[in-house]
């Protein structure tokens, strides 16, 4: 069979020999994560991904690997995403872990976005580990970085300023304590408590109160909790969107606070472009621009959802197109993969006509020359989910259709030329031939009566679509039962001699 490596292209086995160039042969460990503040889109799977194809080069080198997805979840709410009830907003501030979930299906308002990326994690079988931030703080994993910082707050508000060119606020610290109120901004340090790992703060309206860092009663600032967490959990490497990556962004100050204060080496990483979907742009929670992985998942395999998210370098912008584009797509994929791919337009068209029955479906394959798909059942029976899948919620009008049971009242409009042709074909269509066979019959009959191919093609389907034009004609017709298409024809022609 003729097939490709998905996991490790070209790009990441590079990536992965310049970190180990640079951070020696390991144990490795590569991180990456997202605020589940709103929905978790294929544009987030991205880094996922990009992360994986690292893990996977660094596992083919030999190294042992740790791969952790960190989902910020006791990041503050700071503002609802689209959908959610305007009343939510008296939430903002709040621990996204302490928010309800606004459907009440999940623990929290982090789990209700969280679940379904999750969920699309394991159904594309990857080895990867689930960190939820607000259990690790509650833990007490991050205390030691957060005294670190604390201790140091001068130095790192001095990289902050430096870094960023932004001034920063006269009693800014590195520590966001939670209020009595839940929220998590607003408050002023006014001391730190070392050996007990607490501080002491007022809160936004003056009132002092204590916080136990070591039990998650609050947080590290992003820009510092970066590389906190790169010492804590003793991150190798983490990619990052250019968003990030920009002169004075999270991860120039990260760098240096990393290197500064936390006394740890920067990671390794890798910078990703955005994808946008064809026609509405960069994809954006905040917008409403979204595709959901679990839906992706659902019109094709985890492997080829992989290539098509991650692209030929996912350091270039990639433009989805799930329309026109798709099936061509998928034909790609296949060649690459499958020894005698059927093409996914053909699969689309016997999905439709067998409304998803596996048993029909492997007979119109094999009548149209498809021998190696009509007998793995299983997959065949995968590759008609996914097709129909695509064909109800994506596929253009062109692809959409059915074959009639009836003669379609639109045949009335037929010539006598496309009639004539018609009862031809029905003469010379016989039991078993192939799709090739089929396309062959219809070519040549349509030369023989001097009728120029557009037509009569166009007749063909439009006496079983009811449509003007459709899949390639041989193997669709060489799917359906001879007999069927025979008496449709004649029907039609008015010739019923035969």
């Amino acid at each position: 069979m003729n097939t490709i490596d998905l996991s490790v292209p070209d790009w990441a086995r590079r990536t992965a020999e310049n970190l180990l160039a640079t951070h020696g042969e390991g144990p490795h460990v590569v991180v990456t994560g997202i605020s589940p503040s709103g929905n978790i889109h294929v544009g987030n799977l991205r880094e996922v991904l990009v992360a994986e194809a690292i893990v996977n080069a660094l596992k083919a080198r030999g190294s042992e690997v740790r791969f952790v997805f960190h989902a910020d979840t006791i990041d503050p709410l700071r503002k609802i995403a689209p959908g959610i009830p305007a009343d939510f907003e008296s939430y903002i501030g709040h621990s996204l872990s302490r928010v309800p979930d606004p459907e009440g299906c999940h623990v929290s308002y982090a789990e209700h976005f969280l679940s379904p990326f999750e969920e699309a994690l394991k159904r594309m079988e990857m080895e990867v580990e689930v960190l939820r931030s607000h259990e690790l703080y509650e833990g007490g994993f991050y205390a030691e970085v957060t005294r670190e910082a604390l201790d140091r707050t001068e130095d790192l508000r001095n990289i902050l300023q430096e870094v960023s060119g932004r001034k920063m606020p006269e009693h800014w610290s590195p520590y966001l304590p939670r209020a009595g109120s839940g929220q998590l901004t607003g408050a002023r340090i006014l001391e730190h408590l070392p050996e007990e790992r607490r501080v002491i703060f007022a809160d936004e309206d003056g009132w002092e109160e204590v916080a136990d860092y070591s039990k998650g009663e609050g947080k590290l600032g992003w820009r510092v909790e970066l590389a906190a967490r790169w010492k804590a959990l003793r991150v190798t490497f983490e990619p990052f969107g250019k968003d990030h990556t920009s002169r004075g962004g999270s991860t120039d100050t990260a760098d240096r606070m990393a290197r500064e204060v936390f006394r740890y080496p920067a990671p390794g990483r890798y910078e990703y472009e955005w994808i946008q979907i064809k026609g509405k742009g960069a994809m954006s929670s905040s917008k409403g621009i979204v595709l959901l992985p679990g839906d992706m998942l659902d019109i094709m395999p985890p492997d080829a959802l992989r290539r098509m998210v991650l692209g030929r370098d996912p350091a270039r912008a990639l433009d989805l197109d799930l329309a026109e584009g798709f099936p061509r797509f998928m034909d790609e994929y296949r060649a690459d993969t499958e020894e005698t791919p059927v093409p996914f337009a053909h699969l689309v068209t016997v999905a439709q006509t067998v409304a998803g029955d596996p048993d029909r479906a492997a007979g119109m394959l094999g009548r149209g020359g498809y021998v190696e798909a009509a007998s793995n059942s299983e997959k065949l029976r995968r590759d008609l989910v996914y097709a129909r899948n695509w064909a109800e919620e994506w596929a253009p009008e062109s692809y959409r259709f059915g074959v009639c049971e009836e003669t379609p009242l639109e045949a009335a409009d037929l010539d006598a030329g496309q009639r004539s042709y018609l009862a031809a074909v029905a003469g010379k269509l016989e039991d078993g031939m192939d799709g090739d066979a089929v396309q062959n019959l219809l070519y040549s009959t349509a030369v023989e009566l001097g009728l120029k191919p557009k037509a009569a093609f166009g007749g063909v389907y439009m006496v079983l679509l009811g449509k003007k034009s459709g899949p390639k004609a041989g193997p669709f017709v060489a799917g359906l039962d001879a007999g069927f298409v025979r008496e449709r024809f004649l029907d039609v022609s008015g010739d019923t001699t035969l």
